[in-house]
């Protein structure tokens, strides 16, 4: 059979075309393998699209080097004293033994300016929130299932993570771009939060985590609002750990701006978890609650149901190729007192009114347990600060008091520079 002229002409130049399309066509072949073989929690798509940003989550005060849980009251989980009811802590685990369950569902940013009340809806939601990782991530201590495939933590490596986000170093959740501006909410949202100890009327309380019952107690309807809310209050406000959420303060702006370059941006976001665990009580429906929540340092708890307002958010946008690390000397060694950086006018109008009260409202932007000889706080921003030193004078695990500020300025890194302040040799004064 003779082709026509235009097909054989067709024909001889495919050769040629194929060359000039080489490349791309192995990309788009490699780019069709990975993503056919992608599973559905695997974080492979944000691996491939995220170009800028890094998220880190840290469930610990202190940014850096944290204290080990074994350092923390003895070893011993804090027990409320002020409890007016009977707490149950038979075959309370050590502090260092104290399983912790955590189901993380996603991570959202917004830029919007409305506070997040007005999030009331679905619709309203998707209005509001970017959503930076939609990723779920379970984080775990210890096994809770006998089958591997029930586990998801195990499946997903989360007991690294968890030892990550326990040990100041952060686990990196895996996530994608967002646009340039300045965020002013950054919300991660609980599925589960479950704490390995607890009894009702003295019987081993068993919540399900994972699809699997596990020993302990699910915090995600008692730490959601504060103690002393009432029924009307509920209604309105929303949920504390839906989203665990940060939002910024004036002053804080500074630290949560994205630009338009491609430099490379880390996102740290923490919460106070791993120096806080504290034994409540609650009576309802005359059933006796024992359980491992978090110490009431802000909000009281006296016998409610509800222990929220404790667990606090922070987030921070670092660029490593201008940060420095803030070098402190002249601290005594000591597992009650802290050095903590705020921003020097965060909370505070141009005139310097305050707005709200940075210590007791916020995490501090950085901080980390007072030892001998160099403590470290890696990554700031240039700019103006606030060095405080701290100490947990009610020794319920968080660092209340401020025994002193002083102003110093952290210059464009990237490098170190070098302050010396006083602290941990006493309780009621820090360095001058």
């Amino acid at each position: 059979m003779i082709l026509p002229r235009k097909t054989r002409n067709l024909l001889h130049s495919i050769p040629n075309f194929i060359k000039i399309l080489k490349i791309p066509v192995i990309l788009i072949f490699v780019f069709g393998i990975l993503f056919s073989c992608r599973k559905k929690d695997d974080p492979l798509l944000s691996l491939l699209t995220n170009n800028r940003m890094t998220v880190i989550l840290k469930g610990t005060f202190a940014t850096d080097d944290p204290l080990q849980f074994n350092q923390i009251n003895n070893d011993n989980i804090f027990v409320d004293p002020d409890e007016p009811i009977f707490i149950n802590t038979i075959g309370l685990p050590p502090y260092s033994l104290l399983p912790f369950y955590i189901d993380i569902g996603e991570i959202r940013m917004s830029s919007k300016f409305d506070p997040l009340l007005t999030v009331d809806s679905s619709k309203r939601s998707e209005e509001f929130w970017d959503t930076l990782s939609p990723y779920r991530q379970v984080y775990c201590s210890q096994p809770y299932a006998l089958d591997p495939q029930l586990d998801t933590c195990r499946k997903t490596g989360g007991f690294i993570n968890y030892y990550e986000f326990m040990n100041g170093r952060g686990s990196l959740y895996p996530s994608l771009d967002v646009g340039p501006g300045t965020y002013l909410h950054v919300g991660v949202f609980l599925r589960s939060l479950v704490t390995g100890f607890g009894y009702v009327n003295n019987l081993p309380n068993t919540p399900k985590f994972d699809n699997n019952d596990v020993y302990g107690t699910n915090l995600m309807i008692s730490s959601n609002y504060n103690p002393e809310s009432t029924d009307a209050e509920r209604q309105l406000l929303p949920p504390q750990f839906f989203p665990l959420s940060h939002s910024i303060a004036l002053g804080q702006q500074v630290v949560m701006h994205q630009d338009e370059s491609l430099r490379p941006i880390i996102l740290e976001i923490r919460f106070n978890m791993k120096e806080n665990p504290m034994v409540h009580a609650y009576d309802e429906a005359g059933l006796n609650h024992s359980f491992v929540g978090f110490s009431d340092w802000r909000k009281n708890h006296l016998g409610q149901k509800y222990t929220g307002g404790n667990v606090l958010a922070r987030a921070r946008m670092i660029y490593p190729d201008i940060s420095t690390h803030v070098r402190i000397t002249g601290g005594t060694e000591s597992v009650r007192h802290y050095y903590t950086l705020y921003i020097s006018n965060e909370c505070a109008d141009p005139n310097g009114f305050a707005l709200c009260d940075k210590n007791l409202d916020y995490l501090p932007l950085a901080a980390t347990p007072v030892r001998n000889g160099v403590n470290t706080l890696k990554d700031i921003m240039p700019g103006s600060y606030i060095l405080q030193c701290r100490y947990d004078a009610i020794y319920d695990g968080y660092p209340e008091a401020v025994l002193s500020e002083r102003i110093i300025t952290v210059p464009q890194g990237p490098g170190e520079i070098n302050f010396a302040c006083a602290c941990g040799a006493s309780t009621t004064t820090g360095c001058p």
